[in-house]
């Protein structure tokens, strides 16, 4: 019982301070997301909860789940298709990229062990969705100038930001999941001993492997949640009580977590398409208008809870003065991630402008498809916050992980910086941007 009344009373305390840093958004006008992690810091200094702690359980089957659906839920298929383009290319290829680059630097600058490099690559490249959704709210809530980026221009920017954050966190997933079960054991003796056919065989089978493994996973969540997305769609069309079509719809979430973990695909893609087939054709056609109504604001507050929850204990669990010891570490790490970044952003955005320019005049979708000009690629650059899944990422790392305790310490690095300076930042270059993209 005495477990149990702790937990309950955590929550309410949890919420109180959350409740306050909302309050105290408005006069420090800094992102709601960036005031949660720096007074969770600031009670993490006092140990107020130090039976609080944050695990890659809590964060992957609770929180998760309703805040990817709730991402997938509100984009829109006309404009995700219409900019599938650029949103493919640079969650896939710029992710890829990205991760493989921060790995090597690691590597050599550093002296990491080549896979533990590889590793801390894949978990620090996904930008997290969490954080860019909650500061597009706050910039439209703020910025009567932006609104609800109604414009054609701004739905096409925050389109593209959206979906490739809610992407490329299935792909990072995907390829942290390859890195580390790469068996390197034998590679030693293959290359000490092994003539050059049998090593190129390793190298080549090795890829072979890890493409495979990449394709089933991703390609395998995508599909388990189109099917999914379809099958709840039809199921909603057996009841025309409002209240039982809300429960199916967030059941999904959770539904398509738990067949994409069974199968051994992607959980993330899963989530991600189960909810834009909901909310394109079961929301369309097979729901009461009740529930399409009712459903945003349930789904939207759900998020904002676990959001609120999620953020202060990050901040709790953040240990600041280990990291202030590790201060040019950090700044290096700081300066790694945001060229990472950069990289991927300006080397695939005219690959992705090239295609885009082929196909608007052939095929109507790409009509409406925008073209990643300098202004939108800042954008981007500065929209590439890090959160909750590389620090989940970070802690599921196998305990006998030789440097894990330091990839760990590393990710935390990374992760503040975004959530604080990065954030803010990227807050008020977005109001001031997209005021000038809608005039």
């Amino acid at each position: 019982m005495h477990g149990s009344h702790y937990i309950v009373i955590t929550a309410i305390v949890l919420l109180s301070i959350a409740s306050i840093g909302g309050i105290l958004t408005n006069y420090f006008k800094i992102p709601y997301t960036s005031m949660l992690v720096i007074i969770g810091l600031i009670v993490g200094i006092f140990h107020i909860f130090p039976n609080l702690k944050i695990t890659p359980t809590l964060i992957y089957y609770v929180f998760l789940p309703i805040i990817i659906f709730e991402g997938a839920v509100n984009i829109k298929i006309a404009p995700l298709m219409s900019n599938a383009v650029p949103i493919g290319i640079l969650s896939i290829f710029g992710t890829i990229i990205s991760a493989v680059f921060i790995g090597i630097v690691f590597h050599f600058i550093l002296d990491f062990p080549l896979k533990q490099a590889l590793i801390f690559g894949a978990i620090i490249t996904p930008t997290d969705p969490i954080s860019i959704l909650a500061l597009l709210k706050n910039s439209a809530k703020k910025n009567s100038g932006v609104g609800d980026y109604n414009g054609d221009n701004n739905d096409g920017i925050k389109t593209v930001l959206e979906g490739e954050s809610l992407f490329n966190d299935g792909i990072s997933l995907v390829l942290f999941e390859v890195f580390l079960g790469l068996n390197f054991h034998n590679a030693g003796l293959i290359f000490l001993k092994g003539d050059i056919l049998n090593i190129f065989k390793y190298i080549f089978g090795i890829i072979g492997i890890s493409a495979l493994k990449f394709l089933y996973e991703a390609l395998g969540g995508s599909i388990l949640g189109v099917a999914l997305g379809y099958a709840v769609s039809f199921l909603l069309s057996l009841t025309v009580d409002y209240l039982t079509e809300i429960m199916i719809s967030l059941l999904l979430a959770y539904v398509s977590l738990i067949f994409a973990y069974y199968l051994h695909v992607s959980f993330i893609m899963a989530i991600i398409f189960s909810g834009i087939v909901l909310a394109n054709f079961g929301f369309e056609k097979k729901v009461s208008s009740k529930a399409v109504e009712v459903f945003p604001v349930i789904i939207e507050y759900l998020a904002f809870i676990i959001n609120s929850v999620l953020f202060l204990i990050i901040g709790i669990e953040i240990n600041l003065f280990k990291i202030l010891n590790l201060w040019i570490i950090s700044i290096f790490l700081i300066f790694l991630v945001i060229l990472s970044r950069f990289i991927a952003v300006y080397l695939f955005a005219p690959l992705s402008d090239k295609i885009v320019n082929k196909l608007r005049h052939k095929i109507k979708t790409f009509s409406q498809s925008i073209n990643l000009n300098k202004r939108y690629k800042r954008f981007l650059v500065f929209g590439g916050l890090r959160g909750a899944l590389p620090i989940a990422m970070a802690l599921s790392l196998p305990l006998d992980l030789h440097m894990r305790s330091k990839i760990i310490t590393y990710v935390f690095i990374s992760v503040l910086f975004s959530l604080t300076v990065q954030a803010i930042i990227f807050d008020i270059f977005s109001k001031k941007k997209l005021k000038k993209i809608k005039a």
